[in-house]
């Protein structure tokens, strides 16, 4: 938390930190659909890429995935791996990152979508499966995404950003749609 001295008496005042704000890329507010006889709902907020976000993106993915209590931690569990992500692997780690937390609720489905702010100069980042070291505390996260997700995968947009996105299906709702394979879509 920054500090700032306060004008009148010189005395330190916490500084508030920054809210979320409305997203309002038409890009981040809108599913990607594998068929397009949907009429999703969904929301999408941007939060600044530090770690002490992580509970409010879990408090609003559970707030708008429409699922019950008992499936929604899984739900949680996985946004919370890819925002985590995005703080490690990509500019949104750093000094003015954000994250974008896209949430839709589809025929049948929940839709979570977690965009970064791109890669950091000079690198180059994709997201993608690597096999899992078991002495590393690390490079689990998108296994839990593959074998927890009904479906995921990743798109590259124009402006250098990368979603991971996932879906599960509701109780009782399980869609015919194909298993995703991780593959990068170009948008």
């Amino acid at each position: 938390m920054k500090h700032k001295k306060n004008g009148k008496n010189g005395a330190d005042a916490q500084a508030v930190p920054p809210l979320p704000k409305r997203t309002t890329a038409p890009v981040d507010s809108a599913p990607l659909l594998l068929e397009t006889a949907a009429a999703p709902t969904g929301h999408a907020m941007t939060v600044p890429g530090e770690p002490s976000y992580a509970a409010m993106m879990r408090r609003y993915v559970r707030t708008r995935a429409s699922l019950p209590a008992r499936e929604v931690g899984s739900v949680e569990l996985l946004a919370s791996e890819l925002f985590n992500n995005c703080l490690r692997h990509t500019r949104s780690g750093q000094t003015g990152g954000e994250v974008t937390i896209s949430v839709f609720k589809l025929p049948g489905r929940t839709q979570v979508r977690i965009t970064d702010a791109g890669p950091r100069a000079g690198e180059i980042t994709v997201p993608h499966l690597r096999p899992v070291d078991p002495d590393s505390e690390c490079g689990r996260g998108l296994h839990l995404v593959a074998g927890d997700a009904n479906r995921w995968g990743t798109v590259h947009h124009d402006d250098g950003r990368t979603s991971v996105w996932f879906e599960v299906d509701r109780p009782g709702h399980a869609t015919n749609q194909p298993v995703d394979r991780p593959e990068h879509t170009p948008r």
